[in-house]
């Protein structure tokens, strides 16, 4: 019997190999959402920086090669290529168009999450707004500029908490502070208010 014989006679392993390309879809649809919920429940406490920011790489967004990349193209290649195999199509063309599918979501995935990003850079020009306003230190602001902390502050209608630092000494948590300057794209430069 040949070992490859699956692809010739898809008749007795078909359904095997939609179980299988139905399974990698839903491994990639799983990903997506705990990746969902793990966002909302982490990020959702209103920062606007990153893990990316806090360590000064302002990429655009969305990477190639991710891991919710990766995740769209599971999903494509999975639910693809069950459709197609459910259909009539031989297991090597469910395949090569499963990673058609895959590749078209993960390509309309890192364009959507690029322009999310690019809408979210251009909230650095609302950012200036909270230049001269007062705000209260929510983490401890290390001094001389040596790391980041977190302020509560009021502008654009709402209130946010942005990252800061200061070039004075440190300011603890409670302390009122002025914000003198943007520092960076997406952190304000801070002092003690007097």
């Amino acid at each position: 019997m040949n070992s490859l014989g699956f692809i010739s006679d898809p008749g007795e392993s078909s359904s095997f190999v939609v179980q299988l390309f139905w399974g990698i879809g839903f491994f990639g649809l799983i990903l997506i959402i705990l990746q969902a919920v793990f966002g909302i429940s982490v990020g959702g406490h209103g920062d606007t920086h990153s893990a990316a920011d806090a360590h000064g790489d302002h990429d655009s967004g969305a990477s190639y090669l991710s891991i919710r990349t990766i995740s769209a193209m599971l999903l494509g290649f999975g639910f693809g290529g069950a459709w197609l195999l459910r259909n009539g199509s031989p297991i090597w063309v469910a395949a090569l168009g499963g990673l058609g599918v895959g590749f078209v979501i993960a390509v309309i995935y890192v364009i959507l999450m690029r322009s999310l990003y690019k809408l979210r850079s251009d909230g650095t020009s609302v950012l200036s707004e909270a230049v001269n306003q007062s705000g209260t230190v929510y983490l401890r602001v290390p001094g001389l500029l040596s790391g980041a902390g977190e302020i509560q502050i009021s502008f654009g209608g709402r209130l946010q908490n942005v990252k800061a630092f200061t070039d004075g000494p440190e300011l603890p948590t409670g302390t009122v502070v002025k914000v003198i300057a943007l520092h960076g794209g997406q952190a304000l430069l801070v002092e003690k208010f007097r």
